[in-house]
Parts: C-alpha cells; structure tokens; sequence
C-alpha cells in the first residue's frame, strides 16, 4: 500500500486576503494557481512541516491560527492524506518567488506568489486551479470551515 501525507497551508494576510502560487507542472498544458503544500515525511511535526512549506514556496513566515480539516483521497493500492491548516504571515510583503536554483532542487516550479481579495477568489473558477482538492479547500475556506488546532496533537510512540 503507497500512502503519502501532505501539509497544505492557506495563508492569510492581516487584512484578509490569501496567497496564491501560479505552478507550471508538467502534467498541466498552462502554469495554473495553487495553494502552498508539500510532503510530510516525518523528522518534524506535522505544524513544523507546516511552516517549513510557506517558507520553501513562499519566503514567508507564518503562524498556524486554525486547522482547515483533513482530506483523505484513496484509489487502489493508494491512500493520500492531506493535513489542511491556515495561517497569518507575519510580514505579507516578503512573500516572493524562491530562486529558480531552489526551486530545482525541489522539484518545483513556482511562476508567481500573489495575494488575492475574497472577492476575487469568489470570482475565479476550477480551472484555474492545478487540482479540484486545492479549489475545494479554498472553497471550505471561503465557508469559512474552520477548527481550532488543538483538535491535532502530537505525541510519541
């Protein structure tokens, strides 16, 4: 059995708006927009993970305020867990787009960081996100689909 577990971190602005990332994946024919995730593999917690993952992606440092649920997606032989938070930056301006260099290293293939209005989010449609599981937590966000992050704790074997 192949299971995988992802963070996935909305990140907020003071003022309310949301950070977006444009991505150009190989699998995609035009770089679409997605929000901040990436592997958790153990080594850290889960919020560490969490945090690290805004800062690869982003530049940014950020605080984990709310839990945004789990999404747990199974095919056969494939189990995916995705851990979903949102988090306040705490200097939104530094969001930036991490060195090509970087981004190799990791695999990734960030176009652009940007900052959204709730309306605009609203307005945007499926399609213009790299996943239907990135524009469904953007929807829970927009519903306002939130939990405190004491639902989660971290405990050893």
């Amino acid at each position: 059995m192949n299971i995988k577990t992802k963070v996935v971190v909305i990140v907020e602005a003071e003022d309310g708006r949301v950070l977006l990332i444009k991505e150009n994946l190989d699998k995609k024919p035009v770089p679409l927009w997605n929000i901040i995730k990436g592997s958790y593999e153990g080594g850290e917690t889960i919020f560490e993970a969490a945090c690290r993952e805004c800062q690869e992606e982003s530049q940014l440092n950020v605080k984990l305020i709310n839990s945004l649920g789990v999404y747990i997606s199974e095919e056969k032989e494939k189990i995916r867990m995705q851990f979903n938070f949102l988090a306040r930056a705490s200097n939104p301006s530094d969001a930036n787009v991490v060195s090509r260099e970087e981004q190799a290293l990791r695999n990734e293939a960030i176009e652009e960081v940007r900052w959204f209005t709730r309306e605009e989010i609203m307005s945007m449609d499926e399609n213009e996100f790299v996943s239907t599981r990135s524009y469904s937590l953007i929807q829970d966000w927009l519903s306002d689909k939130k939990y405190p992050l004491k639902i989660y704790r971290q405990v050893k074997m």
